[in-house]
């Protein structure tokens, strides 16, 4: 009899109290370091004491304060306790995220016992919501020109000669040029009219070109992550230059967004970049995977790789001998790797920096500059680098 009135009493109270759950995570894109709100509504028919809350988290978030209401609560590693008043109520859990990515918080629940403890009531709070962490861009003093600009309008100065600010040439007029040109003092002292030339301002199409083929890594440290904080600045930095800009991923399937501009465009390859990831692809297609507008004529491409893995080296072999204005940024993974701790450890790293000192020869002979950036160095120093190679190397260029 005791057992039956137990079972029955237990069947009497078997109601949540919870009439209505909503959950929100806002916003679903943030910086390095910034915080989402996961909030979480409840309306309740009655006080409910010990409300279980699980939130299921990356590894990688951090669960920084909760709150019901204006009233802190503790919050333990595995779930957060709380008490319910009759009637509306609002929990809300502030999550950061220490490192770039993209973050999956999964579904959650909320569990709370019966009054006498018999029954175990458990409700899912809400589908998966993908949070994009974006890296800090860094703000760059120099960034690359390209050979060749485009017909929109920019600030780059172009080679040609039209209606611009800077001052490129003189002639004497000819029919049809506006009389707005005519320089009246050269004309004065030649006795027959001439005009001023000037250089238009342009843009420039700018694609790069991610290497998720192969790593070097220490610890949390790794060449991806310099890639993809070398891609962020250089799409701000390039957007505020009013350049278009591309991005292609290669390894594993080849991913692409085709050269655009503006805000909407910039988030696009962000997002693209917070899906970069090492991928291992034996039927690698080369550059026939991408479509061709992908990498339109006169664009400057600017590889960002360790130039570990042959097919990335062949793909930008490829892009060159296209004849593609190419740059390559490498992310130097010798300071990723142990320092050898005898004969043959010094021997195979010397027949390594050997080959990799070839590869390099290889795309210098074919007018390609290649740049090294070590971790711990601002951007800037291997951009200017590059700046400075390409200007002694652009006499001689085929």
């Amino acid at each position: 009899a005791p057992l039956l009135l137990l079972v029955v009493v237990g069947h009497l109270t078997n109601d949540t109290g919870i009439a209505r759950v909503e959950t929100t995570v806002t916003p679903d894109r943030v910086l390095e370091g910034d915080a989402s709100t996961v909030t979480i509504s409840f309306d309740t028919t009655r006080p409910l004491r010990d409300v279980e809350v699980r939130l299921d988290l990356p590894a990688e978030a951090v669960l920084d304060r909760v709150r019901l209401g204006d009233t802190p609560v503790d919050a333990g590693d595995a779930a957060i306790v709380v008490g319910l008043p009759s009637g509306a109520s609002v929990l809300t859990a502030t999550i950061s995220f220490p490192r770039w990515g993209t973050y999956v918080l999964g579904e959650g629940s909320i569990s709370r016992r019966s009054t006498i403890g018999h029954h175990a009531h458990r409700l899912d709070l809400t589908e998966r919501t993908v949070v994009k962490v974006f890296p800090h861009p860094a703000a760059l003093k120099t960034i690359l020109e390209p050979v060749e600009t485009r017909l929109g309008f920019g600030e780059l100065v172009s080679r040609a000669k039209g209606t611009g600010l800077e001052y490129a040439d003189l002639r004497q007029w000819a029919p049809g040029d506006d009389r707005r040109t005519i320089n009246w003092r050269v004309t004065a002292r030649a006795g027959d009219p001439w005009v001023t030339q000037r250089h238009p301002e342009r843009n420039a199409d700018i694609v790069l070109l991610i290497d998720t083929f192969a790593e070097a890594r220490r610890s949390v440290d790794m060449t991806i992550d310099l890639a993809v904080r070398a891609a962020s600045a250089l799409i701000d930095a390039h957007g505020r230059r009013l350049d278009r800009i591309g991005l292609m991923a290669f390894g594993g399937p080849v991913r692409w967004i085709r050269p655009g501009m503006g805000d909407r465009h910039r988030y696009r390859l962000l997002e693209l970049l917070m899906e970069s990831r090492i991928d291992w692809q034996h039927h690698w297609r080369g550059l026939s995977a991408a479509p061709s507008h992908t990498l339109p004529a006169n664009a400057l491409v600017v590889g960002l790789t360790p130039l570990l893995d042959e097919r990335m080296v062949a793909a930008l072999a490829d892009i060159r001998a296209r004849g593609f204005d190419l740059v390559i940024v490498e992310l130097e993974p010798t300071g990723f790797l142990p320092a050898p701790i005898d004969d043959d450890g010094r021997l195979a790293r010397r027949i390594w920096d050997l080959e990799r000192d070839h590869v390099r020869r290889r795309f210098s002979e074919q007018g390609v500059v290649v740049t090294d950036w070590h971790p711990g160095e601002p951007l800037d120093l291997p951009l200017v680098r590059a700046r400075h190679l390409r200007a002694r190397l652009r006499g001689a260029r085929v």
